[in-house]
């Protein structure tokens, strides 16, 4: 499912967030990896989102008066790669259990805590810690300690028009140990039962404090002093199992459910909590201070590097400047570089980025599954950090560099990994494949020190449906030993011409303002000068046929621009530009798919002695869909008075055409310029005037299918 409209702003200061809070039903927006689900399945229909990523400060993390300060908008994996999160080892050790990478990219320490689940790892982190939580809301700001913020299940002490602007974690003291332990189904689920636990011990050996917090067990995080069992044990985990038992079965109240009872919760907290107890308690001793940590400005602020997207460090944010609200009925212009090419796009705020990459750019290599975060076959690369597109709205990505599995490498300069992939068999089904590229391209692209054990966990982010997942590890761990400093950058990120919905005169506007309806959008039409793309072309025709008509009364149909373009099925002229440049409009359907395409045409070469002709065009229609076409035409005199006619066309695709697929598109195609000879050949013939009906979808259908039975026969009978 999609997300019910909503209204959608980013404001620059916190004044803005709270004002917008104050007007009714509003939801705040970070990271949004557990609130875009939540809408995805309708649980939840605001009427507004808040994005606070624009507001000054909250992007900061520092340490101040003996605590670790992260900002609401402080991404988990900069807190995860960040030198200063390392006075908070209990950070360290909870964040590779929070999800998957491709979540931690974008999910924030605060939406974490924020959201509350009680299977959540940083909100028990926060109760075992006693960290304290700062909200501000319209009445000033106030703190609150983590035991009185979780007051029960999604549920918190911020109010509907208060926000949650930071964390403060205190840092480790000396002689502190600490431990961390889940079960959970899969590595990135949510725990059927976890442990955190603290121990602080003196320089004499005693146990001075130990905390141990249980979660996934209670509608919240529980924590309970544990100082005098631990003291009583030394520490040792055997005895310490036995004398948990009785506190284990009164911390776990949870009902139970299909993927376990309360009686297996109890017994695998009782191991959890004794085991992670007695590990904390040994790495307490002897008591060492923490190494000095200095505030570097990166850590501080984690921006932009320098370098390009692809090689920014993961979690790291790019620019987001202030954005003023869009209605739930409105469309935006997105403005965003997209496999190295700037593309602006006109986009509802509830369409998701993996929506705007297939259906308004034709990058069809973005699969969706569940479209709520779990199966990672949208897996994207945003400011180079590997990212779920069912989870970030298009209009998050103003400025964003994004980068496809299309950018990764092309049919002729394959990536390592793409190379690696076919060599191990890791296609299969394929479905997976652009998500797994993706995700190992994010796992290697730092130093690519990742060994074989490890990787079914760390892409474990992206599900295998088949029976391709051993070739795909075995593919990720040669490139990983044959490219032990990081993989090559994506190689296929060069400037060229994408054409996205919006932006332009006639691509889509709103109707009047409050009207809560789209207007009517017309075909667009496309200014400015007309070029060949970039790239590879989706597909190529040739076309070789042979007319009856002679070869001159065939080129005096291909010169005069006029009749040519009669003689193409759909094909219209609607006006002379001057300097050979002409706009006009074509139409094609097939099955269910009706496009209708206004462009311009511009005839780049003619020569009349060789009789060859090469034309240019470009178009779009209202529905997303873009083409553009390098056509190359060429009549040479045949046998018997006759003219032998060769088209080669070089087609660029992208939106909804696109998804025909390049064979399918290359087949229709042929058969477009198969009728444009037999018309050429009766208008130099003198004979009637081709129909400008389109082309019937029935006929160019069923050529298509008899012409690929044919190569099919023709397969078979040489085996």
């Amino acid at each position: 499912m999609k997300p019910a409209p909503f209204a959608y702003v980013r404001p620059g200061d916190l004044d803005g967030v709270l004002a917008e809070l104050a007007g009714g039903d509003a939801k705040v927006l970070a990271g949004g990896q557990s609130l875009v689900p939540v809408l995805a399945m309708r649980l939840g229909r605001p009427a507004t989102l808040v994005d606070i990523t624009a507001v000054d400060g909250l992007d900061r993390m520092d340490i101040e008066d003996g605590a670790l300060r992260v900002g609401a908008a402080v991404r988990q994996r900069s807190v995860e790669h960040a030198d200063l999160a390392r006075a908070v080892p209990l950070l360290g050790l909870a964040l590779p259990f929070v999800g998957h990478r491709e979540l931690r990219s974008r999910g924030t320490v605060c939406g974490s805590l924020a959201h509350a689940d009680p299977a959540a790892e940083l909100p028990a982190v926060a109760a075992c810690l006693d960290a304290v939580l700062e909200i501000a809301g319209p009445r000033g700001r106030r703190t609150v300690a983590a035991e009185e913020f979780f007051a029960g299940a999604m549920t918190t002490a911020v109010a509907a028009d208060e926000v949650l602007v930071g964390a403060a974690f205190p840092v480790a003291q000396a002689g502190e140990g600490h431990g961390f332990a889940e079960i959970a189904r899969r590595h990135g689920d949510f725990a059927l039962a976890g442990a955190v636990t603290r121990v602080r011990r003196g320089e004499d050996g005693t146990v001075l404090e130990a905390r141990f917090t249980a979660f996934g067990v209670s509608d919240r995080p529980v924590t309970r002093d544990v100082t005098e069992l631990v003291g009583a044990t030394d520490g040792a985990e055997r005895p310490l199992r036995e004398a948990m038992t009785e506190l284990v079965a009164e911390v776990v109240d949870t009902a139970g459910d299909t993927h376990g009872s309360t009686g297996y919760r109890r017994r695998l907290l009782t191991v959890l909590a004794a085991r992670e107890l007695s590990r904390a308690h040994r790495a307490a001793e002897p008591p060492i201070s923490p190494s000095p940590i200095s505030p570097s400005p990166e850590s501080q602020h984690p921006g932009p590097q320098h370098g390009g997207g692809a090689r920014r460090r993961a979690g790291e944010r790019g620019p987001h400047r202030a954005h003023g609200r869009v209605g739930a009925a409105d469309l935006v212009d997105v403005t965003m570089r997209v496999n190295g090419s700037d593309v602006t796009v006109r986009v509802p705020p509830r369409m998701h980025l993996a929506d705007a990459l297939r259906e308004h750019l034709g990058l069809t290599g973005t699969h969706l599954g569940c479209e709520h975060g779990v199966c990672g076959m949208c897996t994207v690369l945003v400011d180079g950090a590997a990212t779920r597109a069912c989870l970030l709205f298009a209009v998050q990505c103003e400025s964003a560099d994004i980068i496809t599995v299309e950018g990764l490498g092309s049919p002729g300069e394959q990536h390592p990994l793409q190379r690696a992939f076919s060599a191990h068999h890791a296609l299969q089904c394929g479905f997976c494949t652009p998500g797994m590229l993706m995700s190992s391209y994010d796992l290697l692209a730092g130093d690519g020190s990742v060994t074989p054990e490890e990787l079914p966990e760390r892409m474990s982010g992206v599900l295998c449906r088949c029976t391709g997942y051993r070739g795909i590890l075995a593919a990720v761990a040669d490139v990983a030993a044959a490219y032990p400093g990081g993989v090559p950058a994506p190689m296929n990120c060069v400037s060229r011409t994408l054409i996205g919905r919006g932006g332009g005169p006639g691509q889509g506007s709103t109707g009047p303002q409050g009207s809560g309806r789209e207007a009517p959008v017309e075909a667009a039409e496309p200014a400015g000068e007309v070029a060949v793309p970039a790239g590879s072309p989706s597909a190529t025709v040739e076309v070789t046929s042979a007319l009856a008509a002679p070869v001159d009364a065939v080129w005096a149909v291909l010169e005069d621009v006029e009749r040519m373009v009669a003689c193409l099925p759909g094909a219209e002229l609607s006006e002379s530009l001057g300097g050979d440049r002409y706009r006009g409009t074509a139409g094609v359907a097939l099955g269910p798919v009706k496009l209708s395409f206004a462009g311009l045409a511009q005839i780049v070469e003619r020569d009349p002695a060789d009789h060859r002709l090469r034309m240019i065009g470009q178009g779009s229609d209202a529905g997303g869909s873009a083409t553009q076409a390098d056509i190359r035409l060429r009549a040479e005199a045949g046998s018997g008075g006759g003219t032998v006619l060769r088209v080669h066309a070089d087609l660029y695709l992208s939106g909804r055409v696109a998804q025909f697929g390049r064979a399918l598109a290359g087949d229709v195609s042929r058969r477009l310029f198969e009728q444009f000879a037999t018309a050429v050949d009766a208008a130099a013939a003198g004979r009637e005037a081709p129909s400008r009906r389109r082309p019937s979808p029935l006929r160019l259908a069923i050529g298509a299918l008899f012409d690929a039975v044919r190569r099919r026969s023709s397969r078979l009978w040489r085996r």
